[in-house]
């Protein structure tokens, strides 16, 4: 076997690398050895956390381990099994010296094991992995057997339990009426009774004694905290077997329905990150194993791996590969990725996509996180635009650097923060104790059904990058957030980057003086996440630059029209109404000259879309109007669309003129009123057919208030507007046709004509309908809506949405018959403005 030349200017400890003082004085590269590969599937790993490669079969996965060793821990979850069956998922990674992959469907491993000082540990990326439940095939069954087999194989068979408990499930099997503990704080796990285990919940893990020598196993789940990391890593180092089991692909997307506890650990109701905000994960990667924040993927329905193959699917063997590369030295033919004919640019995607996740999501208890932050860093500077997938292994590297950046008060201004978000000038006024006032007595907008306002408050300073920004809370504020830029639409999913694809974090703040320091600057935002009635607080802000602002009631004409007119000190502005904020490249600001003109024309078109879905601040819930604000951001590159909902909504720089001029807001701006649109559409009654056409009746309201021409009646290329193409789709007799089948516009109609027979009231009472429902009423979301649609109109609309083939189903239209309504006197399919 061709053993590997170590390099001199690491100390190889365990699987961590420790880069030596003199290296990092000198600040030199990591060094990559060159040497023949003479199987490019076990490429040169030099440089990094050791991987043997020389092509023999036998290769391990790292000299941390014996070869037989290993070869005994893979053969034992394979026990009985042919093959592993794929469950749909998370991806997960070995990336220590004694971590290995057991199983790995398609590119992406999907179950991974590691030893981690005396005990053991596996990550799986669906919960169907270890399920010990009575409903488990032979199959699952078998291998949540094997994984329990091996996490306990090397304990004690009894401890001072009597003859009632043994510590390895081997034992526990041969029917000798003796049990292993298997400890947990998950609620949900449950265990087929006649299994030799005894559950033991907990509420938490720091309520008991974590003995490996009382509990066998350990079930882990992402509720884990902070607190309890220690606990369980001396558990599993003192001989503890732990398990995790679970898709936590999706662990960083934080949506409206997160529970407010994990938003309260995040500090944000977005830019969650695995790397930082999940126990879990710290907790797997000091074993040498991580979550992905990525799905798995399969064509098959199961695999089988052997020791071989799965030392080819080690993230170390990867990251050489793609070094390799892109030093010529291998192509992307030789390379063992993904089903048996992958083209090699399939290959190269997926190559990017194992490398980038797994790097991407590294927290720093990972040994593999001070290497990768080396070999970034010898890296030359990134030019953008980027291709990621051209370079696998650079990008991703790059794309570590971006995932990675704190609000450290030691950091350094971004070489890229110049060209984005941009340069701040030299005679920017700094500010020193700005107050700001934060509300903290909020509502909770779920009863809405809609999307929750993010409620930034805005402070009118900006962060410049490389710049101290010092606040101080006052005693008695909990659950507050700074954020430090505006910009935070996540490009890291984009196949381009024309910028850096992440610019935008945020920092916890509790009572009393914090620094932080963005390295790419921007606007500051204050984000309360916990109401608090009648509660305020100030804060004060020094070191920040006062940014081109204006707000509604509160700066004067004339003091708009200095700043207006004033040198340009920072790259954006703000314009504040009572409830719409914009925020635009700050030369833009020339021509806004009646921003009070401009914001309660935006204000007012808020107003009226609260006026269609029936809220009003003097209603009583859950009618009553909130207050919080929505936001327009103009960006040099934005994630999907040619803009997109959410908060904040997002344009390109080609839109910001636009949003800044009232006659167009009022009459040619479908695309900021859409994107409105879909701040207020309730989910409840937004089946897929209709996410991008209900949306449109805020639209067609808007248009129609200021007295503009209805977009359904534009003429396209084949002499027809959209109502007579959708009502050519009405009036075909075809038994097999979907509504889902025609284009937007065209079922957009379908909606009109309901407006048209009823008026405008009749969405008001159906918004004011869902909003009254509870859970369990809103069901099957088709025939839900049929149902109150026909019952707000007083008629039966069966006959209409059939025509429609909107997928009325037979129960649907049964509930309808038993409200005993008229037919509608009209043919309402017919109508058309």
């Amino acid at each position: 076997m061709m053993m590997m030349k170590r390099i001199k200017k690491y100390a190889v400890i365990g699987s961590a690398i420790l880069l030596m003082t003199a290296s990092i004085a000198s600040a030199e590269p990591a060094e990559i050895s060159k040497r023949t590969v003479t199987d490019p599937a076990m490429a040169n790993t030099a440089g990094m956390p050791e991987i043997e490669s020389s092509g023999a079969t036998d290769s391990a996965w790292s000299a941390g381990t014996p070869l037989d060793v290993l070869k005994n821990d893979f053969s034992i979850f394979y026990k009985e099994l042919q093959a592993i069956p794929y469950f749909a998922g998370g991806g997960v990674a070995a990336v220590g010296d004694t971590a290995f992959n057991i199983n790995v469907p398609d590119y992406i491993p999907t179950i991974s094991a590691a030893r981690y000082g005396k005990g053991r540990i596996v990550v799986a990326g669906s919960k169907e992995y270890f399920n010990l439940t009575e409903s488990a095939g032979d199959t699952a069954g078998k291998l949540a057997r094997n994984i329990l087999w091996w996490l306990t194989e090397d304990a004690t068979t009894n401890q001072g339990q009597g003859n009632d408990y043994t510590n390895r499930y081997e034992d526990a099997l041969k029917k000798s009426g003796k049990k292993v503990r298997l400890i947990t704080t998950s609620a949900g796990l449950t265990v087929n009774p006649d299994l030799p285990i005894e559950l033991v919940k907990i509420d938490s893990w720091d309520s008991v004694n974590l003995n490996p020598q009382k509990y066998a196993a350990a079930y882990v789940d992402p509720t884990m905290k902070e607190k309890d990391l220690d606990a369980l890593d001396q558990y599993l180092r003192s001989g503890g077997g732990i398990v995790v089991a679970d898709n936590l692909s999706g662990i960083e997307g934080i949506t409206r329905d997160t529970p407010e506890e994990i938003v309260l650990q995040v500090g944000n109701l977005r830019g969650a990150r695995l790397s930082r905000d999940f126990a879990i994960q710290k907790l797997l990667n000091r074993a040498g194993l991580t979550l992905m924040n990525r799905g798995s993927e399969s064509s098959v329905g199961e695999s089988a791996l052997t020791y071989e193959q799965a030392n080819k699917h080690h993230i170390k063997t990867r990251l050489a590969q793609g070094k390799e590369v892109e030093e010529g030295t291998i192509t992307y033919d030789q390379i063992d990725i993904g089903p048996p004919g992958t083209p090699a640019n399939k290959k190269q995607e997926r190559l990017y996509h194992i490398l980038n996740e797994t790097l991407e999501t590294l927290s720093s208890e990972s040994p593999l996180y001070a290497w990768a932050d080396t070999e970034a860093g010898s890296l030359p500077p990134a030019v953008f635009p980027i291709q990621k997938f051209q370079q696998p292994y650079t990008n991703a590297l790059h794309n570590f650097r971006f995932s990675h950046f704190t609000l450290d008060p030691a950091n350094e201004k971004s070489p890229y923060a110049d060209a984005f978000p941009g340069v701040v000038s030299e005679e920017a006024v700094i500010v020193n104790d700005r107050e700001v006032e934060v509300d903290f007595d909020f509502p909770n907008t779920m009863y809405t059904h809609a999307l929750p306002s993010k409620n930034w408050i805005s402070t009118g300073l900006y962060a410049p990058p490389g710049k101290v920004i010092t606040l101080e809370v006052p005693e008695g504020v909990e659950h507050l957030t700074v954020q430090i830029g505006s910009h935070d639409d996540d490009l890291r999913g984009s196949g381009k980057w024309g910028r850096v694809p992440l610019i935008v974090n945020h920092q916890k703040l509790t009572p009393g003086i914090h620094q932080v320091n963005s390295p790419y600057g921007g606007f500051i935002y204050l984000i309360p996440l916990k109401a608090k009635d009648d509660f305020r607080a100030t804060v004060k802000i020094s070191g920040a630059a006062e940014a081109p602002y204006y707000v509604l009631g509160k700066t004067t004409l004339e003091e708009w029209e200095s700043i207006r007119t004033g040198p340009v000190a920072v790259p954006f502005a703000e314009l504040q109404g009572e409830r719409i904020i914009l925020t635009f490249p700050s030369d833009l600001i020339r021509q806004v000259t009646d921003p009070e003109e401009l914001m309660r024309t935006w204000d007012e078109i808020y107003d009226s879309y609260d006026e269609l879905v029936g809220l009003d601040p003097d209603r009583a819930m859950p009618h009553t109007a909130h207050q919080l604000n929505r936001r327009y951001v103009a960006d040099g590159q934005i994630s999907s669309g040619a803009m997109h909902a959410g908060y904040p909504i997002m344009m390109p720089f080609s839109y910001a003129a636009n949003l800044l001029d009232v006659h167009y807001v009022k009459t040619s701006a479908w695309g900021f009123w859409h994107e409105l649109g879909h701040e207020y559409q309730q989910r409840t009654w937004t089946w897929s057919d209709v996410g991008e056409v209900t949306v449109n009746l805020f639209s067609l309201y808007t248009q129609e208030k200021y007295g503009n021409a209805s977009e359904l009646l534009k003429i396209g290329n084949d002499g027809k507007n959209y109502y007579d193409r959708g009502i050519e789709f009405v009036e075909r007799h075809d038994p097999a046709k979907k509504y889902g089948q025609i284009g937007n516009y065209e079922r957009l109609v379908m909606f009109k004509q309901l407006q048209l027979a009823y008026g405008w009231e009749f969405y008001t009472r159906i918004f004011e309908k869902y909003r009254e429902l509870s859970r369990d009423e809103i069901q099957g979301t088709v025939d839900t809506f049929a149902v109150i649609a026909s019952q707000t109109a007083g008629e039966d609309l069966t006959e209409f949405f059939d025509k429609w083939a909107i997928g009325l189903t037979e129960d649907g239209k049964a509930r309808i018959a038993s409200l005993n309504l008229p037919k509608p006197q009209t043919d309402i399919w017919t109508l058309r403005e």
